[in-house]
């Protein structure tokens, strides 16, 4: 998330209830976010009787949450913690408690695992009587195949009920150049023999300031629910996390030189043109580079073929194909940058970068002599001594095996 963002949510609930909720979401940087929001579950009019079963009137019921929160992001994990009020209401009496969530989600390839506990803390109180709040846990894994499906299943514990389950599926399909549709289905354990099967169906549209969402669940005797959700992203582009060139520090000359992106060298921030590049540079920053990579082939298909940007673009699918093991795929990639570099007689970091990768590449294929030449061609272009260094220690460290340099030259004339 880059902008900052308000989340507006109506949920036609069974039996007349209705629950609705506001949400402001403000990133500071890559790195931190906080957020705030309130909801609130109202009923409708209900029938009141007294001690002796005699009709009083009506009256009618709510329940609401009020709370801030702030989370971090370090090295693809996403840390948060909310603080809220809790009240309730019904027929002159109130009551309130204090509580908080807190919660963990961690990218690993493919693979997104996240964990909640929520409503830690208070007790509420109303009237006479006072109890705990019923506590949440929920554990849940969920996986990204072809850079546009996601499949979850989460396993939770609410207040005393038996453990339950979910399981879901979501497909995303581009509709146009910054925009993108979604067909969602779900299924949720622990429903009764008449609250319906726990099916659940949806919709979403997705614009580079606009996001809407429709979910549908039948709950049998009970009835339907529909929740309409909307989002609006406005304001300033958060500070995006600088592009960096990562080559391999001093190492034993029988050890294979890591991928060039280790540790940071150099800096080189990305402008950011147009929404999928924007978005796959945030996913980069997160670690999440299924959609990283997702968003950076949309994004080369908006960009001009003159344009310089198309370089940093290639040189980061490169990065991404070697995080993914795939050095065939990221040799492409990073020939694709320098080829276009040459086309436009460009040099600059993202360039660097690309003869950096590529030495990488094709020292990992055993290619020691290609290796070479690409890594002093990354030395004849960098103009930082800190990154120079690093790269004539890699060119030494190769020269000190003996290895054969007769091989073609594969760089671009």
């Amino acid at each position: 998330m880059s902008k900052a963002e308000i989340f507006l949510s109506h949920n036609q609930w069974i039996e007349g209830l209705n629950a609705e909720q506001v949400s402001y979401v403000h990133p500071v940087s890559d790195k931190l976010t906080y957020f705030a929001g309130l909801s609130a579950l109202l009923s409708p009019m209900m029938p009141s009787y007294n001690s002796e079963g005699n009709a009083t009137g009506s009256f009618n019921s709510l329940d609401a949450m009020y709370g801030a929160g702030v989370a971090l992001i370090e090295n693809g994990v996403i840390a948060g913690c909310f603080a809220k009020m809790i009240t309730q209401e019904a027929h002159n009496e109130k009551g309130a408690a204090y509580a908080g969530d807190i919660g963990v989600i961690s990218n690993y390839g493919n693979f997104r695992f996240g964990a909640a506990a929520q409503n830690l803390g208070g007790k509420m109180k109303i009237y006479r009587e006072e109890f705990n709040l019923p506590q949440i846990y929920r554990g849940g894994l969920a996986y990204r195949a072809l850079d546009k499906y996601w499949f979850s299943g989460e396993v939770r514990k609410l207040g005393e009920a038996d453990i339950s389950y979910a399981v879901g599926a979501e497909g995303e399909f581009n509709i146009a150049t910054s925009a993108s549709a979604f067909i969602r289905l779900g299924f949720n354990s622990g429903r009764s023999q008449n609250t319906g099967s726990g099916m659940s169906a949806g919709l979403g549209l997705s614009f580079p300031i606009l996001s809407f969402d429709y979910a549908f669940s039948p709950f049998g005797d009970l009835g339907e629910t529909h929740r309409l959700t909307m989002s609006l992203r406005f304001g300033k582009n958060r500070e995006v996390l600088p592009r960096t060139i990562y080559t391999k520090p001093a190492a034993k000359s029988d050890a294979p030189a890591p991928a060039p992106d280790q540790e940071p060298v150099q800096v080189e921030p990305i402008p950011l043109p147009n929404a999928a590049l924007e978005a796959a540079n945030n996913y980069y920053a997160q670690k999440d580079y299924p959609n990283a990579a997702s968003q950076y082939a949309v994004a080369l298909k908006t960009l001009p073929e003159g344009d310089k940007l198309r370089i940093q673009v290639f040189e980061r699918q490169g990065q991404i194909s070697l995080k993914g093991k795939s050095i065939a795929k990221a040799k492409e990639f990073f020939l694709a940058a320098i080829q276009t570099a040459k086309k436009l007689a460009v040099t600059n970091v993202s360039v660097v970068n690309a003869y950096l990768g590529l030495a990488y590449c094709f020292e990992k294929s055993e290619n020691a002599a290609a290796a070479l030449k690409n890594y002093e061609k990354a030395l004849t272009l960098s103009d930082n001594e800190k990154t120079k260094t690093r790269i004539r220690k890699s060119i030494q460290r190769l020269k000190t095996n003996s290895v054969e340099t007769g091989a073609d030259d594969i760089l671009i004339k």
